[in-house]
């Protein structure tokens, strides 16, 4: 398994220790040090000492890419699963992801669904996993879920870009290989403050838009136009034909989904700012349209979970608008 990090002391102790908890003990953990300034290297260091399936590598800041590559070039095991730093790892994650793909020879990727905890750890929702992933809207596999055979993932040359790696990554699996995920929860995902800004949204909904361009044109039988590129732009956006509405359209969406789930967790005030800051945006809904959008989707969110008392309070809210 690898887990890139940097200055992530606060959590770091309780991912390892999911991982190396696992049902499944014959595992490698590999932790990746990625300039880290606070207690993240002692912490690491203990770690190493008290379990010798803990490797750390340390390394100068160099971002999520290049620390992830890194850590998956000294991985020996013949697939390497996601962890971050932040995250939990259920029991069964290995023993079940690995049975599945013992099973299943034709898939190379595998994701899993996720138990979303607020930043104290509380559980406010579940997501499962979607057995049969459609890339070609939405980035449907959650990073920290992936399980990857270790060959298929050297084949294709690793993460590359300095955004939607993940996304790029899944969508090059899927043309070669079979893609899948368990329904079931494979970790326990950490919200916490700070996480969403319009600022981040638009640079992930620029990468989505890009890497899904790029795979139009693979697809179609043309050269990979994002092959030797490192860092996604506007200008890589023009020469492939993602236009700036098409990313503000991609920021609202985002921005509604995000602000539903802050709703969820009760960050209201984070979630209020999110739509305030989207409805300014050029042609954009009204700031009214778009809360009652957040407010179908939680409505949909609890009907899907079979939360009834919750169902009826949203509609009701949703209705009196």
């Amino acid at each position: 398994m690898v887990m890139p990090v940097r200055d992530g002391e606060r959590f770091l102790t309780e991912a390892v220790e999911s991982v190396l908890g696992q049902t499944l003990s014959d595992l490698e953990l590999i932790v990746v040090d990625d300039g880290s300034t606070d207690g993240t290297p002692g912490l690491l260091a203990g770690l190493a000492r008290r379990d010798e399936r803990v490797r750390v590598r340390t390394q100068a800041p160099g971002g999520l890419t290049v620390a992830l590559n890194a850590g998956c070039a000294l991985a020996e095991a013949p697939v390497i699963a996601r962890m971050d730093a932040d995250d939990v790892a259920l029991p069964y994650r290995l023993e079940r992801q690995l049975a599945y793909l013992d099973a299943r020879t034709d898939v190379a990727l595998l994701g899993g669904g996720i138990v979303l905890v607020d930043e104290s750890g509380r559980e406010f929702d579940r997501e499962p996993g979607r057995v049969a992933p459609d890339l070609t809207r939405r980035n449907e596999l959650v990073h920290a879920t992936v399980a990857m055979r270790s060959e298929a993932f050297r084949a294709l040359g690793g993460y590359r870009l300095d955004q939607s790696e993940d996304y790029d990554l899944w969508l090059r699996f899927d043309e070669r290989s079979g893609i899948a995920a368990l329904e079931e929860p494979v970790i326990r995902y950490r919200f916490h403050p700070g996480q969403f800004s319009v600022t981040k949204l638009e640079r992930q909904a620029l990468g989505s838009l890009c890497v899904r361009a790029a795979a139009r044109e693979r697809r179609a039988g043309r050269p990979d136009p994002l092959d030797g590129v490192e860092r996604l732009d506007e200008a890589v956006a023009e020469r492939l034909g993602v236009s700036r509405s098409e990313v503000e359209r991609q920021v609202v969406s985002d921005a509604v989904q995000w602000a539903a789930t802050l709703q969820r967790v009760g960050r209201d005030r984070e979630a209020e700012s999110l739509l305030d800051t989207a409805a300014a945006g050029a042609g954009a809904p009204s700031r009214q349209a778009l809360a009652r959008q957040a407010q179908l989707l939680l409505l949909a969110r609890a009907v899907r979970h079979g939360r009834m008392r919750e169902s009826v309070r949203r509609l009701v809210g949703w209705m009196r608008g």
